[in-house]
Parts: structure tokens; sequence; C-alpha cells
């Protein structure tokens, strides 16, 4: 029987492949797939091919080396050749006929079509009665469901307070690093650094030189040669120290032994030493000493010497523990400047951390009749958090709360009683009083149970019996109509004021 071959491309498709087949002259059609294919491989593909080649009335065989084409096939008992040539010779087995896909329907019933698309009711759901009392059933369910979920109150609660106070022996110091509930607090460290200038009189006096002594010398000639003195030739005594006078001109000594010349002169150093008895500056310094000697031979007259204020170490130590003073008390009030409220101020721990500078003018055995000090020191202070001490009296507090009182938040206070004195062993100590405010513990789910389906008036009245309350409680229903408390105890909110 002659066979049309079709030869399948990559790319084809189910709709492709049938749009092929559809175009078969012969009774019989072989598709040849490519090698290396992934075409029609999910059964129902090829399925669709299959019922598309009865459709047309043709045989369908296939050529593929794929072994999951050629099992599916064998499934669906399509007859499967390894090449075109093999297919061609052999002889096809033939597929079993199905029965036609269109066959003449018998006429139907349309009274039996009728009666079950519109049903005959029973006779009971036609009852007026029944349907009344159905009616009745579903809007008592309604209105019973509005009766627990509609209605809703809030009701307003003001315990009574009380106040719970206790005192605290507080201990503070660098050395203790946290909070115990034996009163031990860290100690913290402030610095500030502060600068002051301050003037005092000075209260001492010096004695220094003020006008130098003057004279004249003479000069004799040891040689036989003229000797030429010149000026500022310095003659002094023989004593230690020397005192040194310089002659103010130039000088000429005549030639021959024991000629002399007289030249005046001035004390280098001022002051009352240089009035000298005659005969006292006799010797000379340079290299004239060999030819010339020198004698004074009236009295040097005219030093003198002047009392000025002098600042005393009594001095320099007031203005400085003066100074120091007026420091310690500008830094007291930065330091309470910088702190929060409620830290405690350490003031027995105030001390210099440092010397930054620290200046006198005029400098010391300088005369002047004042003494200035620039002083700039960094001063330290301890001190105690608030945070630390609320910390503490939180925790004590709880530790000795009543049974059945609860504490209203942030209502703890801390108050000194006394001041931080510091010991020798850098431990500070005060007493303080710790308070909070407590009020009776009131659970609100509680509430809404012992309330739930009671009358205004009367859940007043049993609240107020039971919970400690500084007035009545204030009741608000929801509608404002509703005479009586929802009876879900969650439809009841309580607000503790």
């Amino acid at each position: 029987m002659k066979s049309q071959v079709i030869q399948l491309d990559s790319h084809d498709d189910v709709i492709s492949i049938r749009d092929k087949m559809s175009w078969a002259k012969t009774p019989r059609v072989l598709l040849v797939f490519p090698r290396r294919s992934r075409i029609l491989t999910r059964s129902l593909d090829l399925r669709l091919i299959q019922r598309h080649a009865d459709g047309l009335g043709i045989q369908l065989a296939l050529v593929s080396r794929s072994a999951e084409i050629r099992q599916t096939a064998q499934e669906l008992k399509i007859p499967v050749f390894r090449n075109s040539s093999i297919a061609q010779r052999s002889t096809w087995p033939e597929r079993e006929k199905s029965s036609p896909a269109f066959r003449l329907a018998p006429s139907p019933d349309l009274h039996q079509m009728r009666r079950e698309a519109f049903p005959v009711e029973s006779r009971w759901r036609n009852l007026l009665a029944l349907r009344l009392g159905l009616f009745s059933l579903a809007v008592l369910s309604v209105l019973g469901l509005l009766l627990l979920f509609v209605p809703s109150a809030t009701i307003e609660l003001r315990p009574a307070t009380r106040t719970q106070s206790l005192s605290l022996s507080i201990l503070a110091s660098p050395d203790i690093k946290m909070v115990n509930l034996a009163g031990n607090v860290p100690a913290q460290t402030a610095l500030v650094v502060v600068e002051a200038t301050r003037t005092l009189p000075a209260t001492g006096s010096k004695v220094i030189p003020d006008q130098p002594a003057q004279g004249e010398v003479r000069f004799s000639n040891l040689t036989t040669s003229l000797v030429g003195i010149p000026s500022g030739t310095i003659v002094r005594t023989q004593g230690d120290p020397a005192i040194r006078f310089a002659t103010g001109e130039d000088g000429v000594l005549e030639a021959g032994v024991g000629k002399t010349v007289d030249i005046p002169v001035q004390a280098i150093d001022t002051g009352s030493a240089g009035n000298l008895a005659a005969g006292q500056l006799i010797a000379m310094e340079g290299g004239l000493g060999a030819n010339v000697s020198v004698s004074n031979p009236d009295p040097t007259t005219g030093g003198t010497d002047r009392v000025v204020a002098l600042a005393t170490s009594d001095d320099r130590q007031r203005l400085h523990d003066a100074l120091l003073l007026a420091l310690q008390q500008t830094a007291v009030g930065q330091f309470s400047g910088t702190h929060d409220p409620g830290d405690v101020l350490l003031p027995d721990t105030l001390s210099v951390a440092q010397i930054l500078s620290e200046t006198y003018f005029p400098a010391e055995g300088q005369p002047g009749d004042e003494l200035t000090l620039d002083l700039q020191l960094q001063l330290q202070e301890q001190y105690v958090k608030g945070s630390d001490l609320q910390t503490l009296a939180l925790a004590v507090l709880n530790s000795a709360l009543p049974a059945g009182q609860v504490p209203l938040s942030g209502s703890v206070s801390v108050h000194p009683q006394g001041a931080p004195v510091t010991g020798s062993d850098g431990i500070s100590q005060w007493e303080i009083q710790v308070q909070q405010t407590l009020r009776p513990g009131i659970d609100p789910l509680r509430v809404g149970q012992l309330v739930e389906g009671l009358k205004i008036p009367d859940a007043s009245q049993k609240l107020s019996k039971i919970y400690p309350l500084a007035g009545h409680p204030v009741i608000r229903m929801t509608p404002s109509w509703w005479p009586v408390l929802p009876w879900l105890p969650f439809r009841i909110l309580t607000e503790l004021k």
C-alpha cells in the first residue's frame, strides 16, 4: 500500500504536524522524526496526533530512534520503525477501529426535563405556620446576637492610693561598680577647667643700689717712658668681692719715674658699697699694671641705696590660697549647672586634678608694689547619678511591697536627708528617703466578669464594696440607653485612673 513520508523538523509541534498530515493523499502516513529531537515526547502529544489520523481515516506510523518516543508509541499501539525503508517494506498492523465519534442521540423527554428543572416542593414547605415559625426563630436569633455583641461598656475606676516610704543609708565610692540593695552606689568623676587672675599688695621690702659712687684716682709712672691711660681703664680694691671703678676720660703720664696724673672714676656697680675710704683703689686690670701704679688719694662718695616693696613668700602663698578658693567656688557653680536634676554632688571630693598654668608677676625676688597671679586649674569632683539613686529606690521599695498593692509608674521620688560626708577612705555617706505611690492591684478582666449582665447601679455598688476606691465607679454604656451591662466580659472595657 502506498505511503506518504512526512519529514518532521525540530521546530514542529502538534499543530504544525496536524497541518502536514491534512495534506496527505495516501491511506498511510509515515512521520519521520529528526535525530536528537525533543518533539512529541509527551504521551498527550502522540495521542492528539493519533486521534487526528483517525479523524482523517489514515493509518499512522513513526520512524524514530528515541527510546522515549518508541515506548510511548508502543503504549498507544502506533507502529514504530527504525528507518523509512523498513517502514515502507513492512506490513503495518491494523489499528482497532473505535466507535463513531458522533452518534444520533434519542429524542429527549421534555416532560421529564421540565420535572427535573422545576421540582414540585413538598407540601409541608407551603405551610404558613411553619414559615412564620422559622422566620420568628431567625429574628430571635439575630436579636440574641445583638444582645451579646452590640452593647459595650466602659468602666472608669479611681483606686484609692497610699504612699510607701523608706529611709536608706547611701555609700558612694568610685570603687563601687554596680547599684545593690545594701545602699551602695557608684560615684562618678566630673572634670572642669577654671581660670582667674588676682592681685594683692606686696608686704615685704628690699634695699637695692641706687646711685654709683664717684671719685678721683692718681696714676704714677713706674717707667722712664710716656704712658697713655685710655678711658674705661678698670681700677679696683684688693678685697673679695672687689669693688670696681672705671676711668671716665683718657689720660697721659709724662715720661719719668714718679710722674703722676689724676683722672676721675665712677663705680661700675651702683649703691653705697662704692663709697670707699682713701687708699682703697690700689689695683688695676689689664696690661698697664706693670708700668703704672694707682691709688685714690681721697674717699669716693655719692653711692646711694633705696628701699623698694617686695612680695614675700607669705604674700605668694596667701595670693595662691585666695585664688584657689575663688576658683573652687566657680567650679562648684559649673558642676551644678552641668549635672542632670537628681544628681548628688559630693562636695568633700572637690580637688585639683591638674595645674595647667601658674604665673606670678613680678617673678620671685623682683621688686614690685603688687603681686599678680594668673592661675588655670583642672578641678575634679565626684557625684552620684540620679538615675542610680532611682534604680536603688525602685528596687528597695519593690522588695518591701505590701501584698495586694502595685506601684504607680513613675511615682518614685528620692529626698536627701542631710549633705554627703566623705571620709578619709574616700567613701561618701548620707541618708535619703525614698517614696512611691501604691494602689490596689485590679485585674480589668476580673472587673468585667464581676459585673456582666448587671444593671448600672448594681454594678457600681458591687465594685465599690469589692475594691477600695477614691470615688464611685463611672460606667458609660454604648448605646447610652442600654439598661444592663454586656453579658460578654470582653465587651466591657475597664480604665484605671
